[in-house]
């Protein structure tokens, strides 16, 4: 029986979550698109990755600026109810 050689990517423990499809960003003249990855080329399957890593990037940052005003709001003896952002503000405000 024949597999595809991205099913035969797919049974390797890093590379089971290889897409159907990739979302390659615009560059210079050419547009966005999206394409089969069994289509790529090795440049569209790196830029597409760089667009990705750059988003992961910046949802990692957003996370740990919302565990640092968790961290700053409980210190200041918040609980879940309380205002985060106001007490995370007072808990800064005393470190002056």
């Amino acid at each position: 029986m024949f597999k595809s050689p991205l099913k035969q990517l797919r049974q390797s423990i890093w590379l089971s979550e290889v897409p159907d499809n990739i979302s390659v960003p615009a560059i210079g003249t050419e547009p966005a698109s999206v394409i089969p990855i069994e289509k790529a080329t090795l440049d569209e399957v790196a830029f597409a990755e760089l667009a990705i890593s750059r988003e992961a990037s910046a949802l990692s940052r957003v996370s740990s600026s919302l565990s640092e005003v968790v961290k700053l709001a409980r210190k200041q003896g918040a609980r879940g109810v309380d205002n985060a952002v106001a007490a995370a503000i007072r808990e800064l405000g005393e470190r002056k």
